[in-house]
């Protein structure tokens, strides 16, 4: 549904509801000062209702008067309501001279995913508006991007950056406001904004694209209808491939999948696009491998003498009855010119992330979390009798829970006492869910 120029204000209430939902979770916003962000910022907190909002500001120190318009645009948001802190980019070295903008938004990125998760914000705001939306769908057509990258930005999409999350979603409810509604909402509302400089010059890509597509309303309706078309065909390929996911696979609580008989014997493409999601689910990895890879296995699964496989951080297992998915377990204990997952210090009622797999907790501040294979050779044999309840390929790579150097808690394994508060949460279900597209 096209949102009229005229009609910003009535964003919110149908957007955000339907976006966000009724719990009662700190928010954040994106927040530069610009004039999206300013717009965003107002209509959440009218929208919110005492709700926390918390504007995040990031300098990325890239040009001079950076950190002076960090702190107007905190000033500001701080004078509308919203509680406010700045982020600064740590750039490793000189300030980058190529790529910048891809580098500047993978700072961003990682800054914004640290500070939602330290104010408890399961939901990040974005300021993107429909021009956003037309300028990036025409970039990568130039690029030659297929539907899938045609289908350009979505309302609500999985955070970018894993592990540092493992449950942020972007929220974009701009996305069919116009740049002209959005400054008209502003000075209707008496709200001023920072122009940034860099939105004038013809260095970046985006830029020369904007000034192209000024006056070219066909061009934009255009390109909008290609964007809303691919996304379509985008949503029904997703909802094939869980379909397919969900009929021909078990998860298991520990953290493994197993492939059932039909899933073999699904097409090629089929095969090949579900491991696109189950891979990185099952391995904690950012990405999966490429289509080659991926199309290459498929086909050596379908052998009836498969004798196993290693890809993208998974192992792949053969057994009598389906083929078991389970993290590799040189990844994390370590093999040639692969060094052993450090040891994570466990903070006391501070969940972490390990490995991009478990989401771990302890009420104790003096816990350490290492991989089982690691201490295969210490493990009591009480213990060991315990461990045959899980698969023998998937032991090594079980968290470890060691405290005043001898094991405390084995996760699946054992039922520890509760006053130690341990806790023990596999996100193979999350990150599939979000790689798919059914944001949690």
């Amino acid at each position: 549904m096209d949102v009229k120029d005229n009609s910003v204000d009535s964003v919110p209430c149908v957007k955000l509801s339907r976006l966000i939902g009724p719990d009662t979770t700190p928010l954040a916003v994106a927040f530069s000062g610009g004039g999206d962000s300013t717009a965003l910022l107002s209509l959440v907190l009218k929208w919110a209702r005492g709700r926390p909002v918390h504007a995040l500001i990031v300098d990325h120190g890239l040009r001079h008067g950076s950190c002076d318009e960090a702190r107007l645009a905190l000033k500001r948001a701080v004078a509308m309501g919203a509680g406010a802190q700045i982020l600064t980019c740590q750039w490793d070295g000189a300030i980058p001279t190529t790529g910048i903008q891809e580098k500047a938004r993978n700072s961003r990125y990682h800054l914004l995913a640290k500070a939602c998760q330290a104010i408890g914000a399961r939901k990040l705001l974005l300021g993107h508006n429909q021009d956003d939306q037309v300028e990036t769908v025409l970039m990568r057509k130039n690029a030659g991007s297929g539907w899938r990258g045609l289908a350009a930005m979505s309302e609500r999409a999985s955070y970018p950056v894993w592990p540092i999350v493992a449950d942020l979603t972007i929220v974009r409810p701009l996305l069919f406001c116009t740049r002209a509604a959005l400054r008209r909402y502003n000075r209707n509302n008496r709200l001023v904004w920072i122009d940034d400089p860099s939105n004038k010059n013809h260095q970046f890509t985006r830029i020369r694209v904007r000034d192209y597509l000024a006056g070219k309303a066909n061009c934009q309706q255009n390109l909008l209808i290609m964007a809303k078309a691919s996304r379509e065909v985008v949503r029904e390929e997703r909802e094939g491939i869980t379909q397919f996911i969900q009929m021909f696979t078990k998860i298991y609580e520990w953290g493994g999948v197993g492939l059932l008989a039909g899933f073999n014997g699904g097409k090629f493409g089929m095969v090949a696009e579900a491991l696109r999601y189950l891979i990185p689910a099952i391995s904690g990895h950012a990405e999966a491998p490429n289509v080659q890879k991926r199309m290459q296995l498929a086909r050596k699964l379908r052998h009836a003498d498969f004798g196993g496989a290693t890809l993208g951080g998974v192992q792949f297992v053969p057994r009598k009855h389906d083929i078991l998915c389970v993290r590799d377990p040189g990844a994390v204990i370590g093999r040639a010119q692969i060094a052993t997952l450090p040891a994570l210090k466990l903070p006391a009622n501070n969940p972490a992330i390990w490995d991009g797999r478990f989401k771990l907790s302890s009420k104790l501040d003096t816990v350490t979390i290492i991989a089982l294979g690691a201490w295969e050779h210490k493990i009591p044999g009480d213990y060991r009798a315990l461990l045959k309840t899980i698969p023998k390929a998937a032991r090594p790579c079980l968290p470890l829970f060691i405290m005043d150097k001898r094991i405390c808690h084995i996760p699946f394994v054992d039922d520890p006492a509760s006053v130690h508060g341990f806790g023990t949460v596999s996100l193979v279900r999350t990150r599939l869910a979000s790689l798919l597209g059914h944001c949690v």
